[in-house]
Order: C-alpha cells, then sequence, then structure tokens
C-alpha cells in the first residue's frame, strides 16, 4: 500500500515526533513523508488531502506535531482495514492540562443513547482504552475525535464535499474544530469513523503523556 505520513502545523515539529516517524515500522508499505508548515491546522489538513489524492496515495496518516506515534501504529492501524481510524492521546482541557481523557468520542452515551455533540464526558479515559485493548477489543466505532492521529483512505476525500477541516462558530461562543468538522462530514456521508485501541500515542506538553 502507498502510505502519505504527514505533519500538518503552523510551526514546527517536536523532535520526540519526528523520531516516532521515523521509528515506524512500515509493516512493508510504500511510505512518503510531508511537512506542511505555515497555516492554520484546518487549511494544512486540506492540503495534505489535496496532496494524497493529486499523488495518488492509498491512505494518509496525519500526524499532530505534538503526538507521538507507537512503532507498531501502522501495524495495528493496516491490520483490518477502515476508511478512518483514529488513534487515542491524552486530552488537554481548556486550562492545557491533561485530565485523563483521550480524543477519543464514544459512539454512544452510557444510556445507551446516540452523541450528537462532543461533550466531555462522552471521551473515553485513558484507563477505559486500556482495558478495551486488554480485553482484546481493538477497531472500535466511535462518535469522532481529535485527530492528531489519524489514518483516512484518501477515497474519503472524493467522497465527501471540499472543504475536508474547517472552523465552525456558532453564535452561542461555542466552536467546533477542524477535526471534529471532519468527523462529521464522515456521519453524514455514512462513512463510520474507528479507533484502535492498540495505537495509543503520547502527547506532548513539556512531558510525554502517554495512553
Amino acid at each position: 500500500m502507498k502510505i502519505l505520513i504527514a505533519v500538518p502545523t503552523f510551526e514546527n515539529i517536536y523532535p520526540d515526533t519526528y523520531k516516532s516517524i521515523w521509528d515506524l515500522d512500515k509493516a512493508g508499505n510504500e511510505t512518503e513523508f510531508e511537512f506542511v508548515r505555515g497555516y492554520d491546522c484546518a487549511t494544512a489538513r486540506n492540503k495534505i488531502a489535496q496532496i494524497a489524492l493529486d499523488r495518488n496515495f492509498d491512505y494518509v496518516l496525519m500526524v499532530d506535531n505534538d503526538v507521538v506515534l507507537p512503532k507498531d501504529a501502522l501495524i495495528n492501524l493496516t491490520d483490518d482495514l477502515k476508511e478512518v481510524c483514529i488513534g487515542a492521546y491524552a486530552h488537554r482541557g481548556a486550562d492545557n492540562l491533561f485530565h485523563g481523557n483521550t480524543n477519543i468520542c464514544r459512539l454512544f452515551d452510557r444510556n445507551g443513547e446516540r452523541y450528537f455533540n462532543y461533550p466531555l464526558e462522552s471521551e473515553y479515559t485513558a484507563d477505559e482504552m486500556q482495558k478495551m485493548r486488554e480485553a482484546g477489543m481493538h477497531k472500535i466505532q466511535v462518535h469522532g475525535g481529535g485527530m492528531g492521529c489519524a489514518f483516512i483512505k484518501t477515497d474519503v476525500f472524493r467522497r465527501l464535499k471540499y472543504p475536508w477541516y474547517d472552523w465552525v462558530h456558532y453564535k452561542s461562543g461555542r466552536m467546533l474544530g477542524e477535526d471534529l468538522y471532519f468527523c462529521e462530514l464522515c456521519k453524514k456521508a455514512k462513512i463510520p469513523i474507528y479507533t484502535d485501541t492498540r495505537v495509543g500515542c503520547g502527547h506532548l506538553f513539556r512531558y510525554v503523556q502517554n495512553v
């Protein structure tokens, strides 16, 4: 398979992130690396998606500049292939501190109802992700989440209306980020989103917080 590994960022890549990409077990796949710098995240992600389309990549792996991948990330992401699969990492709150939650929002709430927004209580905790991993629950369908580690089939972008990533500001003052905007497009197009509990990534904030 031909896979584009790309980092969208306004500034630079942290050394730990770049080293984790360099150290990836490519699992026999043909990979190329791109670094899209100097744009807001939505614009950078759109540019990466267009590069993947223009160069006929089968999949694109988007990695945020402060996310550290496990060495076997590609091995697991290419196992039981899904069109959209997100790796998990520790989530930061509004105060920029880690709170035990991950970037992954569960498909159903605790009452069995589907989520149609992204409240903090919808996010899997790191402990929950670990328990599912230990129980052999690997590819789990989810509502969506942050796309600091996102493995996406290039054909998905052909099926969705451009822009694939955008910011939405509501009159209430709330905002929908570019990654969740993409998740909403996928849901409208009936493209399911998964997480792989084995792809627990590090998230940099002075130190590496792992899932």
